[in-house]
């Protein structure tokens, strides 16, 4: 039996990675240039998997791929081989195993993903991950490997080394995690909102003290926790034969694919060498996270704006129309920005995808305009649009016999307080009766058995009942967790 790790002694708290996705990734190698495998019918390897959450959300949705996940932590494997059977995802595997010994005879892999794994782990190993994915790559494959990045991480290292200076002689997990958040707690009082450093430490502080004890403990504690510079890691990369491609955050890419005032302002400095360009912005912009894509060497990167390669891409944003006068249409976008424009055309496109969310629309049938087909994409890079290969298998109603996801009623069932949406993000859970509620939601029932259920379980008058579960499911369906085929 494999020795025990400190992941199975601590969990750490898995989750879908929004940006860890096929669809996501691959829209963005098409903007650059690059041809990528479809995700309905792909490999991919996830190192680092946990217990295959991430996996698991992706194979639901493309039963003809095949994903295989690898981590050394057994528990973690064990539960989530445990969720497999129970969502019958038969197409995901995984694996016990150490990084540095795993090899996989069945590949190339299409998507290679090692989330959160770069910066945790010695020299050693990353050797390893970068080798394993050169080997293990596809020819028109696309890797993701996500780290802690320099100089925006300075902070959390120098509370890093205050908190390793304070456990010394602390060996007991859930001890080191109640002294660590004693110590933060203890400075938080200490440091003066008037010295700059001390201000940026406190604010890191709060964030740490914030988040799951699973994050505190797995990441600040860990026995290794490097961040990089981006442009160690591309350079890294290359000696294994690996471009860089861009970062999966698309706001990232905007910079470059429209030549911005920042890549102008700093040309003299990086020559219109990306890389270069990627690491002087992390020095402007004190980046802390990376999500860096690579692929082969040698293949075309092109990263001027061309609308032709949009147009077999699908489109989605969650937007709100706002009354503007003097001809102006505007929109609220997600994260509570505004937009507008006087393009009655281009904003009855985007009233369009406000109807539609959280489905998507090809673009190419959303329109053939190039102008408008480029402020597409400019929203995206502003985050208020998103580009897909694919839609994602949802539905924009219930349906006579609403059925929810698989993996999420398998973790409401778990009582967990986030399930697993059908666009690969989290949805929070807001109490013991929205698990109940979702739990129900299998095919079999109508909205009124829904509700009689409901009323019975909780004691809500059955009157009541019936309007309480129509809002819920609108509200599920909105979130993403209805399937698609039964409305």
């Amino acid at each position: 039996m494999p020795a025990q790790t400190p992941y199975d002694e601590i969990a750490y708290p898995y989750a879908v990675r929004a940006g860890t996705h096929p669809a996501r990734l691959g829209a963005l190698a098409r903007v650059l240039g690059r041809n990528v495998a479809p995700f309905a019918q792909c490999r991919v390897l996830e190192i680092g998997a946990g217990d295959g959450v991430n996996l698991i959300n992706m194979a639901l949705g493309a039963p003809r791929s095949q994903f295989v996940g690898v981590d050394i932590s057994t528990e973690a494997v064990r539960l989530g081989r445990e969720l497999i059977v129970e969502t019958g995802a038969d197409n995901v595997r995984l694996e016990i195993a150490d990084l540095r010994d795993y090899e996989n005879p069945e590949g190339p892999f299409d998507y290679i993903i090692a989330h959160g794994v770069y910066a945790w782990i010695g020299e050693e190993a990353r050797e390893a991950l970068m080798g394993l994915v050169s080997r293990q790559l596809a020819p028109q494959g696309l890797s993701l490997v996500s780290y802690n990045a320099l100089p925006g991480c300075r902070a959390r290292q120098a509370i890093r080394d205050l908190l390793l200076f304070e456990l010394q002689g602390v060996d007991d997990p859930e001890r080191r995690i109640a002294v660590a958040r004693e110590t933060l707690q203890f400075y938080l009082a200490l440091w003066s909102s008037e010295t700059p450093f001390a201000k940026t430490l406190a604010e890191t502080a709060r964030e740490m003290l914030k988040r799951p004890l699973g994050l505190l403990y797995h990441d600040e504690l860990a026995e290794t926790w490097e961040p990089r510079l981006v442009s160690e890691v591309a350079a890294h990369a290359q000696r294994h034969g690996l471009d860089y491609l861009c970062d999966a955050q698309p706001r990232l890419i905007g910079e470059a694919l429209f030549e911005g005032e920042l890549w102008r302002d700093t040309l003299p400095k990086h020559g219109r060498d990306y890389v270069r360009f990627e690491q002087i912005r992390d020095f402007i912009e004190e980046r802390a996270f990376h999500l860096s894509l690579f692929c082969r060497a040698g293949g075309d990167i092109d990263r001027r704006f061309d609308p032709a390669r949009l147009g077999e891409l699908y489109i989605r944003g969650k937007l709100e129309p706002l009354a503007l006068e003097d001809g102006e249409f505007g929109f609220k976008t997600f994260f509570g920005g505004e937009i507008s424009t006087d393009d009655g055309a281009f904003a009855q496109n985007l009233l369009s995808l406000a109807e539609m969310f959280p489905a998507a629309e090809r673009i190419s049938a959303l329109t053939s305009d190039l102008r408008q087909v480029e402020g597409l994409m400019r929203l995206c890079v502003m985050g208020a649009l998103e580009l897909l290969t694919t839609p994602f298998p949802l539905s924009l109603r219930a349906g006579e016999r609403p059925l929810a996801s698989r993996l999420a009623r398998a973790q409401a069932r778990r009582g967990a307080l986030g399930v697993s949406s059908l666009m690969h993000t989290f949805v929070a859970l807001a109490d013991e009766d929205a698990r109940r509620f979702l739990t129900l939601l299998d095919g079999t029932r109508t909205a009124m058995q829904i509700a009689s259920a409901m009323a019975e379980a909780t004691g809500v008058a059955f009157d009541d009942a019936p309007k309480a579960v129509e809002d819920r499911l609108a509200n599920f369906c909105r979130c993403g967790l209805i399937e698609e085929g039964r409305a």
